[in-house]
């Protein structure tokens, strides 16, 4: 894969300043430029940017006051700030990193110094954006299973619909499960969530996409999201893997009977198979969605429709609709 270069703001109202920076950086960044405020705050609106390099004094403003503004404001208040000024005095240093810039750069300076000490601060930023994915992820996890929970869920179903992604997503849900806690206690329940997310985890890796995405909805429920092509594969190897384990969970007497006996709702005694595992899946490949929400309904539909097949089983969103 190419690497994407990072994108770098220069805000400097003198042409040979903005020159000298480009020079300095163009073979490893994409950098662009703007003289004012103005200028600044429309790039900002209309462009992805990595870094703002700003000098404290630009054509129709101060720069210390944007930098503040930028800080204070939710959409740009984690973009990296380093002042490049001619300004050298205590003072100004000190007002810059008041303001929230992470660096102050003396002009003139040191190509190889300043490409170190903007590669650098680009460094530390993706590690505590990183930092802060993690945190977020283990505060939204699902305590029994450790995996993803709802709002990372919907975070990741609207990502891949403004990516376009090629991929099938899949609402696992197991069958049978409250007969198992009644007959077995909540705690023997957790396990076999506990193991199909284990089963999820390592079809996933078998079939060559362990790093997609798995979540955890609560209860038995999972979301599963795999490249188009695999789905199939993977629901295949779940489904085998799941059957197969599912007995080690049952005492010896109800595997030689091969089903067990509950209550009802009636209060009369009812054969119930074993868990199993229902699949529904849309593949976003075949069908044009805008909106998590409509990928969950569609979800709900088909994995309804595989719940009422007897045993675990893939139920796919058969329409195809753009």
């Amino acid at each position: 894969m190419v690497a994407v270069k990072k994108k770098i703001l220069i805000a400097d109202p003198k042409v040979l300043n903005q020159a000298t920076l480009i020079g300095t950086l163009q073979s490893d960044y994409h950098v662009v430029t703007a003289k004012s405020v103005e200028e600044v705050l429309k790039k900002l609106k209309t462009a992805s940017v990595d870094m703002l390099l700003l000098e404290t004094t630009l054509s129709d403003g101060d720069g210390f006051e944007l930098c503040r503004k930028l800080k204070s404001d939710q959409q740009t208040s984690a973009l990296p700030v380093i002042f490049v000024t001619a300004l050298n005095t205590v003072a100004a240093e000190a007002k810059a990193f008041e303001v929230g810039a992470v660096d102050y750069i003396i002009k003139p300076f040191n190509a190889p110094t300043v490409r170190a000490r903007i590669k650098n601060q680009l460094k530390f930023c993706e590690a505590i954006n990183e930092l802060k994915r993690l945190n977020h992820l283990a505060l939204d996890a699902n305590p029994n299973t450790g995996l993803p929970g709802n709002n990372s869920i919907m975070a990741e179903l609207s990502r891949i619909l403004n990516d376009s992604a090629a991929v099938t997503v899949i609402y696992a849900d197991l069958d049978n499960f409250q007969v198992y806690n009644d007959l077995y206690g909540f705690a023997q329940g957790d396990t076999i969530i506990v193991f199909t997310a284990n089963v999820i985890r390592v079809s996933m890796h078998l079939v060559g996409c362990g790093d997609s995405f798995l979540g955890h909805i609560g209860g038995d429920d999972f979301v599963i999201i795999v490249p188009a092509d695999k789905c199939s594969a993977v629901a295949a190897e779940i489904i085998k893997r799941i059957d197969k384990g599912i007995r080690e969970f049952y005492s010896a007497e109800d595997i030689k009977r091969g089903y067990v006996v509950s209550t009802d709702r009636e209060g009369n005694n009812k054969q119930y198979d074993f868990v199993s595992l229902s699949l529904g899946a849309v593949d976003l490949t075949m069908r044009k969605l805008s909106t998590a929400h409509e990928i969950i309904d569609i979800c709900t539909e088909t994995k309804k429709a595989a719940k009422s097949r007897q045993g675990s089983n893939l139920f796919m969103e058969q329409r195809q609709i753009h």
